[in-house]
């Protein structure tokens, strides 16, 4: 995991004061850089900002690499709980062709929503900091079966039969097609035929 990675994420505090602390912190840097990118990230201005010590800081998030990495997987994270629910809600009667134009169109949204350049210069400290950046793909891992279950109730005959194990490859392959052109800054990312590559991909995985 990151470098400084805060415990947060690692070993969720066992006191609500620190938790909230910590989405303090995170809330602080992210509304100023959606105010604007290119905003003085010291310590002083973002403590100033969540009117907590600069001493709190830095025992939460040793360094600004730290702070970023965290922020970006609380960004990952949050993208999947709003999916986990988004695919709870789906009727059986959902085909494959309907659930592929729904669940890539809201990872579109998800990705395309905010500053590019804030994106980019998140990415960029999660990647410079972490020693392990192919772990990024398991925090999908907790779909899974909210997945097994939505195929379980489909009554279409659209779906193949898929193996457990078949899950986390499939859902880490269409994360890929998703992401990879926006993380690598592709010229095809967000674009009409990359939303519709992204997801032939999941069709073609998922079709009897």
């Amino acid at each position: 995991m990151p470098n400084n990675y805060d415990s947060y994420f690692n070993k969720p505090s066992k006191q609500k004061r620190g938790e909230e602390r910590v989405e303090k912190i995170l809330d602080s840097i992210e509304k100023a850089l959606e105010e604007n990118p290119n905003w003085d990230l010291n310590t002083r201005t973002i403590a100033k900002n969540a009117k907590i010590s600069s001493g709190a800081i830095y025992h939460h998030f040793p360094s600004v690499g730290s702070r970023f990495a965290s922020l970006f997987i609380r960004k990952v994270k949050k993208a999947h709980s709003v999916t986990i629910v988004l695919v709870d809600s789906l009727g059986p009667e959902v085909t494959l062709n309907e659930i592929c134009d729904i669940l890539v169109d809201h990872t579109f949204k998800v990705w395309s929503k905010g500053s590019l350049k804030i994106k980019k210069m998140v990415i960029e400290y999660f990647y410079r900091n972490a020693r392990e950046p192919e772990l990024l793909y398991s925090f999908i891992d907790p779909l899974v079966p909210h997945f097994q279950a939505f195929v379980a109730r489909n009554t279409t005959n659209t779906i193949r039969e898929i193996a457990e194990e078949e899950w986390p490859l499939i859902l880490r392959t269409t994360q890929t097609a998703v992401t990879s052109p926006f993380i690598e800054r592709q010229k095809i990312a967000g674009t009409d035929q990359h939303r519709q590559l992204a997801k032939d991909c999941f069709r073609r995985l998922l079709a009897k």
